[in-house]
């Protein structure tokens, strides 16, 4: 497995279920990785953080404007 391939498992992995030969490669490239082991650690913090700022509000629907908000500050950024 290599790093873009990880990425594309993160939830899976976060949210264990991911096939047990997939969960193990997973693994063993976590463990060679610094890169990867980090990416991960803070992907979970991200999680973590979305669900203290949600509390007990339901947060699976992004209001329009904040998401067309976001959209116009990404095509601002320099490329």
């Amino acid at each position: 497995m290599n790093c873009r391939e990880l990425s594309q498992f993160l939830m899976e992995y976060v949210g264990d279920t991911l096939e047990r030969d997939v969960h193990e490669n997973f693994e063993s490239h976590l463990k060679a990785c610094p890169n990867c082991h980090t990416y991960l650690v803070q992907y979970r913090e991200t999680i973590r953080a979305g669900q203290l700022a949600c509390g007990d509000e339901d947060c699976s629907e992004v209001p329009e404007d904040l998401v067309q908000a976001v959209l116009a500050a990404i095509s601002k950024e320099p490329r």
